[in-house]
């Protein structure tokens, strides 16, 4: 959740003249991310569909396109907002790789209904 307050925030901090699709791709990052937040089994999710392992799969797959951002939406000359998605990326990357062990009570499969041993009529005696 840092990680989220951190880039709803570094926009502001872009210097004016900075291309909006930087502000715009920080933007939906926060709001992918947070969303990916609410949906996985842990303490600040809201709903647990998805799995912690699977959350720390995503943000360690969506570090490397993280940090080519910049390049690929064509703002990579404006150095505040590259840093932010460069360091973003990395952050992303080391929160993935240790999200592998950690599980919440909540992700625990259903324990079967405990089978009591019906027994047949008591026959003769």
């Amino acid at each position: 959740m840092a990680l989220v307050f951190a880039l709803a925030l570094a926009p502001a901090w872009f210097p004016a003249g900075t291309p909006r699709v930087a502000t715009i791709a920080c933007y939906l990052l926060v709001l992918g991310l947070w969303l990916l937040s609410q949906l996985t089994c842990y303490p600040w999710g809201s709903v647990c569909a998805v799995r912690y392992g699977a959350h720390g799969m995503l943000e360690s797959s969506l570090a490397p396109l993280l940090v080519a951002l910049p390049w690929l939406l064509g703002f990579a000359e404006w150095p505040a907002a590259r840093s932010v998605f460069v360091a973003a990326g990395a952050v992303a990357l080391v929160l993935g790789l240790t999200a592998w062990g950690r599980h919440d009570e909540r992700e625990a499969p259903p324990e079967p209904p405990v089978d009591r041993g019906a027994r047949p009529p008591h026959q003769g005696p």
